[in-house]
């Protein structure tokens, strides 16, 4: 059988903790004896793992640790509701295929889509809260103005619907205005 190093390699953390057979060290060993060099690598490479198992585990402060695990937890939440979100408002359309043929409703499909592109954004970026609720801020601003635009130039009966969503946006943009503003910087 060829010894090689990759094999060595592989060996080596069952060969360091002591865990290895009797046949596994002498392989390992009369490696080192023919490769020194690799055997000083190695021997060197264990180092960090030996002042790992050495060093006296840090006691946490049990009020830090219980704001940090709520920290996490909440932008957890967080997370879940913009998935939420950005899922019901991507999938929306598809009843209006069901309900009046999505040729009818493609104003009030290419609104929502266009509020869930803006919302997965947020979410496959993962951005910090405080980062993320800004662009949401600056979305749900931003988004309805062309839809209004077409809503008040056409008059046709069935963007109405675009201009009561509109309205419901941005009453949450409002509120996601005055939590970004009114929160304190961290």
């Amino acid at each position: 059988m060829n010894v090689t190093r990759d094999l060595i390699t592989d060996l080596l953390p069952a060969y360091f903790s002591g865990e290895a057979s009797g046949d596994t060290k002498a392989l390992v060993e009369d490696y080192f004896r023919q490769n020194p060099d690799f055997e000083r690598i190695a021997r060197s490479a264990t180092t960090p793992l030996e002042t790992l198992r050495a060093a006296t585990p840090l006691v946490a402060d049990s009020i830090k640790e219980k704001r940090e695990l709520e920290s996490v937890l909440w932008g957890l939440r967080r997370r879940q509701w913009l998935f939420g979100l950005a899922l019901f408002l991507t999938l929306i359309p598809l009843s209006y295929y069901f309900s009046h043929g999505l040729r009818d409703a493609l104003w009030d499909a290419a609104f929502d889509w266009s509020l869930a592109a803006g919302l997965w954004l947020v979410y496959f970026a993962r951005l910090r809260w405080r980062m993320a609720s800004l662009v949401i801020a600056i979305l749900f601003t931003l988004i309805p103005i062309p839809f209004l635009l077409e809503y008040a130039f056409s008059r046709a009966p069935q963007l109405k619907g675009n201009f009561a969503e509109a309205i419901c946006i941005w009453i949450g943009a409002a509120f996601v205005w005055i939590g970004y503003f009114s929160r304190r910087h961290w």
